[in-house]
């Protein structure tokens, strides 16, 4: 029987100048992904709990985010400055977890089969401190082949990969490495920037295509003392979101065109 995990969701991402302009919202959780229909905040809620292996949910969001959601999650706190005050304020109320699971809230397609996928193939590690999903450019592009949702993608010895927007993590990596987890994550869309942080030799082997997941499981041991990660291949659903209209406008479409399928069917 595996053991739930606690939940820290993050929802106080502003939404960018043309996305505000589409759909009148500034904060990114209160988007309407199907138009007059409930937030996207809500959906991902709603994911999280109907996951099989996950328990309590800790929001941290703006004022107006945490009174929609206050009744449908176990916490909600005040957001952070800056997305690591937001990480430091949720995991001091989860200071006794071994792992906790951390999602943003601009997952519009996802659901608990997704979660419940990603969190099976991590316990298949066990022992572990870090499970970061990964997703293969063919995959992601055979479920979504759309030039308005394409993502970056970093490019490694085994092929083409780009990161997700959850993450399973033991809390301990945040609380000792505050200031490296804070460049990674201002970082996080440019990955020669990233291989750089790792210094010049990572750097090159990257632009040389000889960098590989192994090589970057090892380099995380090896920055994160102590720790220790794993690469793990996860569903498309887990990467994609939502930073600009035409992004959410091909979203809606995606869904009405499921919709229309069941109800032909």
């Amino acid at each position: 029987m595996f053991e739930k995990i606690n939940v820290l969701l993050l929802a106080g991402g502003k939404t960018k100048t043309s996305l505000r302009k589409f759909t009148s919202k500034e904060k990114k959780a209160l988007i309407e992904i199907i138009p007059q229909g409930k937030p996207m905040i809500l959906q991902v809620i709603d994911a999280l709990r109907k996951a099989r292996y996950l328990n309590k949910i800790i929001l941290t969001g703006p004022e107006e985010v945490q009174r929609l959601t206050k009744n449908r999650v176990d916490l909600t706190i005040p957001e952070g400055q800056t997305i690591i005050d937001s990480l430091k304020s949720g995991i001091q109320i989860l200071p006794k977890d071994p792992l906790i699971l951390i999602s943003t809230c601009d997952l519009p397609l996802i659901t608990e089969k997704h979660l419940d996928y990603f969190i099976e193939k991590c316990y298949k590690f066990p022992g572990l401190d870090l499970y970061y999903p990964i997703i293969a450019k063919e995959e992601y592009q055979k479920s979504y082949p759309f030039p308005e949702l394409r993502r970056i993608y970093a490019n490694l010895a085994e092929g083409s990969f780009t990161g997700g927007n959850i993450i399973l993590i033991n809390p301990q990596i945040i609380t000792n490495f505050e200031e490296t987890i804070n460049q990674f994550i201002y970082f996080r869309k440019y990955p020669l920037k990233m291989a750089r942080l790792l210094g010049p030799q990572i750097a090159l082997k990257y632009l040389r295509r000889y960098l590989s997941i192994r090589d970057l499981e090892k380099i995380f041991s090896e920055v994160f003392v102590g720790f220790q990660g794993k690469a793990i291949p996860s569903p498309p659903e887990i990467a994609l979101d939502i930073d600009k209209a035409m992004q959410l406008e091909k979203v809606r479409e995606i869904i009405a065109e499921k919709n229309s399928t069941k109800i032909f069917l």
